[in-house]
């Protein structure tokens, strides 16, 4: 299952995807976002989930921990989680949205580690300007939708709602990161354009759920 997953999430990261990280690649994106994402101003409050799953409800959640990374991200039940055999692109694992086939996914959230250059003390509004020269300079029609500081497990963190077209698609892309110790911890929701609102209150659920443990 591991190999599969990694090979479909190749599939679909490797035309364009091969995510945000200052020093990694590009990932996809959307046309229009109106108000489908709401991105909170203020550094001390998280992505706005307001009509989402309770992380209270542990009935209708699960938990995937990584002890290797030490993290923990909560998702809901008829969502499923896949982890990939080690990647150049440092996905360590993926949520799939429910009904979604792997090899050919539409709508999931992906969780990759970035180590960042140890001798260049990295800072998050540094990242940020990497993250926006990249996807600038990776999608013609690119587009910031929303964008704003936020928490990831008390950690300083930003969010970035954006859009773009890949392969004549339309995609709208979701994604947020942390740094800590030399590392980037990165969280991306990716949905056609079409279907990103469907998905969406699950999606910020399960990257508001990232604990360091």
């Amino acid at each position: 299952m591991k190999s599969n997953l990694l090979s479909g999430l190749l599939a679909l990261l490797a035309f364009a995807i091969l995510i945000p990280g200052c020093y990694a690649q590009p990932c996809p994106a959307p046309e229009t976002l109106e108000s489908a994402v709401e991105i909170n101003d203020s550094q001390d409050q998280p992505l706005n989930t307001s009509g989402a799953v309770g992380l209270s409800d542990l009935e209708e959640l699960q938990l995937y921990e990584n002890a290797e990374y030490d993290f923990s991200v909560s998702y809901p039940f008829d969502w499923t989680a896949e982890e990939p055999d080690p990647n150049e692109l440092g996905i360590v694992v993926g949520f799939l949205a429910p009904g979604e086939d792997i090899d050919n996914a539409q709508n999931y959230v992906t969780l990759q580690i970035e180590e960042l250059p140890v001798d260049q003390n990295v800072a998050l509004e540094q990242y940020t300007e990497f993250v926006f020269q990249n996807l600038e300079s990776s999608y013609s029609d690119f587009q910031s939708l929303a964008e704003g500081d936020m928490l990831m497990s008390d950690q300083p963190a930003y969010v970035l709602a954006y859009s773009a077209t890949v392969d004549e698609m339309p995609y709208q892309v979701l994604l947020a990161y942390t740094l800590k110790d030399n590392m980037a911890y990165i969280a991306t929701y990716y949905a056609l354009a079409d279907s990103y609102v469907e998905y969406e209150d699950d999606a910020k659920e399960i990257i508001n759920s990232f604990q360091f443990i």
